[in-house]
């Protein structure tokens, strides 16, 4: 008998494929030649007491800008600016143009990820300017002024120098830009600092998640990004590739710190996150809504599989996909899915797909960690099939099975 698949799915393949939607928290990956972000915000000038905090993952050499404003004119001195940047492997501060209106960090090339913050407070004596990494003081001074001041004044700038970004390029992935306008203490970095915001402050002058793209994907259509404080901001993307590895969005660091699983028995599922809004979601109907389902927990009528669309503040995250399957309830529409085996899986070479059934029509989807589709095949009346992965990275896919319209089924694929 010819059977035709059913839109379900096992609850280890449903939180697999969760899992690229939900926290796919992204950051910004620059080359070095040129890639730079120029937004038409002013930064703190003068004397103003300023913060700027990020997450980076630094991978160059010479003379790196994390964030840049203030001047801009092409004099060897580049103008009165304030530079948050890497110099020679080291964390730096640098003010006005001058070599002497510098602050230098102790840790010389601190490779992988780590959370880097300045502060400038113009009411103390001494130790108005620190440098921060991951959290701790890494160095503080004073030296004159804030140089800021300006007749060409050049607006926020993110990984190369204000007006002049040749030589100055930043190198590795940046996350999570905030900047402030007050000198934020030890304490209330450590506080904020390991996850996204999702209250905003009167105090923040801009935040810039870089959450716009998918992590290795083709993000050639996006070339802007967001201000979360003052979204009509026009922040431009210049010189990014956005369909290669450098010069695109990857993964980035942070998640909004939102409890994202779900707690499940023979009736009821309930979001684990407290003191949030909820919306529940129908999985296996392309994550329609569930009218007038706005509560911590869910009761279905009907076996399948449900996830929650959890928002806290201004962060907003889709859980895990749960399962449900009440012995209460009918479970005629798993049939496709009782029985159906990948081996040998994790696997060197070909991938065996078992059915429990012959099948009039089976599309299969094979997709990569990232997101990215790496390969697709048609099948007509068959109970199984091959897939030759001698020539795929090692790594995790993710395997999606398709019959006409309806979607049926996601595994994990592990290649070796």
């Amino acid at each position: 008998m010819i059977k035709k698949i059913h839109k379900k799915c096992f609850f280890a393949a449903c939180l697999a494929a969760s899992m690229l939607t939900a926290n796919a928290q992204t950051g910004l990956r620059f080359d070095g030649y040129g890639d730079y972000i120029l937004t038409d915000l002013d930064g703190p000038q003068g004397n103003a007491p300023r913060t700027v905090e990020a997450w980076v993952n630094h991978s160059g050499s010479g003379q790196d800008i994390i964030v840049e404003w203030g001047g801009g004119d092409l004099t060897p001195e580049g103008g009165p600016r304030f530079t948050f940047k890497f110099q020679d492997y080291y964390l730096e501060v640098e003010t006005g143009g001058g070599i002497t209106n510098r602050l230098t960090g102790t840790t010389r090339n601190p490779m992988g990820w780590h959370h880097v913050a300045v502060t400038y407070d113009p009411s103390l004596e001494e130790n108005q300017y620190k440098l921060y990494l991951d959290g701790v003081i890494e160095a503080q001074g004073n030296f004159t002024g804030t140089g800021t001041y300006t007749s060409n004044f050049a607006p926020i700038q993110i990984g190369a120098r204000a007006k002049n970004p040749s030589g100055t390029g930043y190198s590795g992935t940046i996350d999570d830009v905030r900047i402030w306008k007050v000198a934020r203490t030890q304490g209330d970095i450590l506080a904020d600092m390991n996850s996204e915001l999702c209250d905003y402050s009167d105090e923040l002058v801009a935040y810039y998640k870089l959450n716009e793209g998918v992590a290795g994907a083709d993000n050639t259509a996006i070339t802007t990004i967001v201000n979360e404080v003052s979204p009509t901001d026009v922040n431009e993307l210049h010189n990014f590739g956005m369909n290669l590895f450098n010069s695109n969005f990857a993964e980035g660091y942070l998640t909004s710190g939102i409890d994202t699983s779900v707690a499940s028995d023979e009736t009821t599922l309930s979001a684990n996150q407290e003191d949030a809004t909820y919306q529940w979601l129908d999985v296996d109907n392309d994550n329609a809504v569930i009218e007038g389902v706005t509560t911590q927990t869910f009761t279905p009528s009907q076996n399948g599989n449900y996830a929650v669309e959890i928002t806290v503040g201004n962060c907003t995250e889709i859980s895990e996909t749960v399962n449900f399957a009440s012995s209460t309830l009918g479970i005629e529409d798993n049939l496709f899915a009782n029985g159906l085996q990948l081996y040998p899986n994790p696997t060197s070479g070909n991938l065996n797909v078992s059915l429990n059934g012959v099948y009039e029509t089976v599309n299969a989807q094979l997709v990569a960690i990232t997101g990215k589709v790496i390969g697709q095949y048609q099948f007509n009346n068959t109970n199984g099939f091959s897939l030759d992965l001698n020539n795929f990275n090692s790594g995790v896919y993710f395997l999606n099975l398709k019959a006409a319209e309806l979607e049926a089924v996601t595994l994990k694929v592990v290649k070796i």
